[in-house]
């Protein structure tokens, strides 16, 4: 072998290396560039530098995860199924994400039986995950299988209760079932995780329906109870409850509070007393509502942080005056802020 053929040799075996490393750098700062215009909703041009990327190097779960998760924002529903089903085959790290992808891309594109099928699957490997419950559950209730939805809402709860979302979701699905208390429970809660938004205002105007409901008031004197058309289960004594609170606060103000807005004061009065109700009613109860639930709004009303609860998730309907109710007793509600923190 010749000097000219080994040094030849020699520098093709040391720029291998180099020319590998280049590579790599430009794989990585191709990515990089994607995910900076993905997070600053330049979708079109993350997608752009993931494709570049995936070119490169086909075999990246982390660039096929990120196209999936692109064309799914950019509402390409069968180009998000058809890049997550590589990485549902690959069943790798990305795998748990790519069911969640997958499944939202044949919601989307009305195959709802089918997305279900794929949320079941994915629970069998990934029981923990709560968004998988979550998206199951809802999947479930717009089918109108209000008993699934149920289970798989309260087992998103379990794992993750800080998950506004399901609140909210377990809360339609329980109305849908004709359950008032248990349609109350998780609005109460859901104003606690999520106080200010669009949201919020609905789920205020539901659990205030939802205190009317079963009310007929004719005149100021003349109050009637009518069905409700509400179940009653475990919660009957509640239940009654709700119906013999309401009236007796359309005729007077049990309010303490200087807030003069008796709407208002009405709802905090109404509320403290369904949770003291709720804690005697609570005795040799046990199960996922009583457990979560009740056991929380017991605790509060046991605290005498009930009424500073009640006014503080009545913000997003009444924010001048639950910030003069917080002014006047700011003690009170600093002493729930911390009694929520220690949580």
């Amino acid at each position: 072998m010749n000097a000219k053929l080994i040094i030849t040799i020699l520098l093709c075996m040391w720029l291998a290396p180099s020319l590998a490393g280049a590579q790599n750098s430009d794989f990585e700062t191709i990515v990089s560039r994607g995910m900076t215009d993905y997070h600053n909703g330049k979708y079109e041009n993350a997608l752009s530098w993931y494709k570049q990327a995936y070119q490169m190097n086909r075999n990246s779960e982390l660039v096929c995860y990120q196209i999936a998760a692109t064309y799914l924002t950019l509402q390409d529903y069968e180009s998000a199924a058809i890049y997550s089903s590589k990485l549902l085959k690959k069943d790798g790290e990305y795998s748990k994400d790519a069911y969640l992808i997958n499944a939202s891309a044949w919601e989307n594109l009305g195959r709802t039986k089918k997305a279900r099928k794929i949320y079941r699957e994915a629970l069998k490997k990934h029981p923990s995950n709560y968004l998988l419950h979550y998206n199951l559950a809802l999947s479930c209730f717009n089918n109108h299988q209000m008993e699934e939805a149920m289970e798989h809402t309260i087992s998103a709860i379990e794992i993750y209760p800080a998950h506004a979302s399901s609140h909210l979701l377990l809360a339609y699905t329980m109305f849908d079932m004709g359950e008032r208390v248990q349609s109350m429970l998780p609005l109460y809660y859901f104003l606690l995780l999520e106080q200010d938004s669009d949201r919020s205002s609905t789920a205020y105007d539901m659990l205030e329906s939802l205190w009317n409901q079963g009310v007929r008031v004719k005149g100021q004197r003349d109050i009637q109870l009518i069905k409700a058309g509400f179940n009653y289960g475990e919660f009957a004594n509640a239940e009654l409850a709700v119906s013999m609170i309401q009236p007796s606060d359309f005729s007077e103000d049990h309010a303490k509070s200087k807030v003069k807005n008796k709407l208002l004061n009405k709802f905090v009065s109404n509320s403290t007393t369904l949770f003291k109700v709720l804690e005697e009613s609570a005795v040799d109860k046990d199960g996922f509502w009583w457990d979560f639930y009740v056991n929380f709004f017991s605790k509060l009303h046991r605290n005498e942080l009930d009424e500073a609860f009640s006014y503080y998730i009545s913000g997003c309907r009444f924010n001048q005056d639950v910030l003069l109710w917080m002014s006047e007793n700011n003690q009170e509600f600093q002493e729930f802020s911390s009694w929520m923190e220690a949580q």
